[in-house]
């Protein structure tokens, strides 16, 4: 499906529902398109590219975020650019890469909108912003990594709720990488209604529910259980996390900032590229994970 088409619509109306998204995603999509899976795709990407944010304060909505030419973490001479965007920008960042001699590079994927860097020296990468009126940010990844929020403060101002009557519920079992049938102690849980969407907790000793999103309820659980989740590579710069504990989407979008690509799916896990030893120790320790034990074998 066309994705620039869908990032340029989201663009003109800044913020809306995620019935009017998935209505949008509907009507440019492949007649052959299994719609549930394209639905959690291109938002997972719009998300960890930093192009929207989702489900915002637990509601239902999104919201466009403002452009911005974000440098990569281990390229220097390299920018990314992310958040709102129209052809018409576009077309403008390319006549200023060339009028400052800068490189201006594109790629597509799929399920994500058209990849768009400029390649030159920090002067004139910062002369481009200024002249096509966004915002520079020098290494993009590492600012969002030192703002997310900690699991273990998350865990500490999560609300107690009571125990929701007549909805079904499942368990995280660590021990068989998977959800089950009743509520355990110490895990994340999912209470699922007859009608609407399912709630999202943290089950601990004698009984207290603790609502947090479905991403922060892993780690919260693996937190307590002392279980490590994320893996991270320091002699290719790699970190991955298991496919069933994707990594909460702020932290997920820090880490596809590092490279300004996607996420890949490698041997059953979540792989981000080009991640920095700084970058990886802010987000594994901030997850509530052991710090990364940095080896070059």
């Amino acid at each position: 499906m066309n994705c620039d088409m869908l990032l340029t619509w989201m663009t003109h109306i800044g913020e809306g529902s995620w019935v009017s998204f998935r209505k949008a995603v509907e009507e440019i999509a492949d007649s052959d398109s299994n719609l549930h899976n394209l639905f959690r795709k291109l938002r997972i990407s719009l998300s960890d590219l930093e192009f929207a944010d989702f489900f915002i304060n637990d509601t239902q909505r999104w919201r466009m975020l403002p452009p911005v030419l974000g440098g990569l973490a281990v390229q220097e001479n390299t920018a990314a650019l992310y958040g709102s965007r129209t052809p018409h920008l576009a077309q403008k960042l390319k006549n200023a890469a060339e009028t400052h001699g800068c490189r201006f590079e594109t790629e597509k994927l799929q399920n994500c909108p058209t990849l768009i860097r400029v390649v030159g020296t920090r002067e004139n990468i910062v002369a481009i912003a200024n002249q096509i009126k966004v915002s520079f940010e020098p290494n993009n990844a590492r600012k969002v990594a030192r703002e997310v929020p900690p699991i273990s403060h998350i865990l500490e101002t999560a609300t107690e709720e009571p125990k929701p009557r007549n909805w079904k519920v499942r368990s995280f079992d660590f021990n068989k990488s998977a959800w089950v049938d009743g509520l355990l102690p110490n895990t994340a849980c999912e209470f699922t209604p007859t009608y609407g969407y399912p709630k999202y907790f943290v089950h601990k000793k004698r009984g207290r529910l603790l609502r947090i999103p479905k991403r922060e309820s892993f780690y919260a659980a693996a937190m307590l259980k002392g279980i490590r989740l994320i893996e991270y590579e320091f002699n290719v710069l790699k970190l991955s996390t298991p496919l069933f504990a994707p990594l909460p989407e702020l932290y997920a979008r820090a880490a596809c900032l590092c490279s300004g690509r996607p996420a890949e799916i490698l041997n059953g896990r979540i792989v981000y590229s080009d991640i920095t030893p700084e970058i990886a120790a802010l987000l594994i320790v901030s997850a509530g994970q052991p710090h990364p034990q940095i080896s070059l074998s």
